[in-house]
């Protein structure tokens, strides 16, 4: 997905496109499909902007996740961002939980009938599905 889609999008939230939210989704995209932690995008935001404050770039990923273009997990006990293929959908994913690489499963649980007759009273808001293990090039 292009740089731009995604900064149409934060406009289009009402948000502005500031350098450091400019270089965070540029950060990103170089991650090619990986989940990162915060730690390491202050060390590479610091890098190219000097000093810039944790609060800064937690408010930005959790703006980033409100708005449907970073996905969060913890893995191991910490808080790792993604930054979706598409803006505003849900994606299942498999997390390889040593180089932190994803690659898309194409399934949801919510479509399968398992899951739909056991919850036929209930409203679901939202879902989550995640398969952790070592992918072929960290076996």
């Amino acid at each position: 997905m292009k740089l731009e889609l995604y900064l149409d999008h934060i406009k289009a939230n009402g948000y502005k496109c500031t350098p450091q939210r400019l270089n965070i989704l540029s950060y990103f995209m170089g991650q090619k499909n990986k989940f990162v932690s915060a730690k390491s995008l202050i060390g590479h935001l610091r890098k190219d902007m000097g000093n810039v404050s944790f609060d800064t770039v937690y408010r930005n990923l959790y703006l980033f996740k409100d708005i449907g273009i970073i996905e969060l997990t913890s893995v191991n006990g910490e808080n790792l961002f993604h930054l979706k293929n598409k803006i505003n959908t849900h994606e299942h994913l498999f997390i390889c939980t040593e180089c932190r690489k994803t690659t898309e499963l194409n399934l949801c649980p919510m479509e399968m009938e398992v899951m739909d007759a056991s919850l036929n009273d209930y409203v679901i808001y939202d879902h989550k599905f995640e398969v952790y293990g070592l992918c072929p090039s960290c076996l």
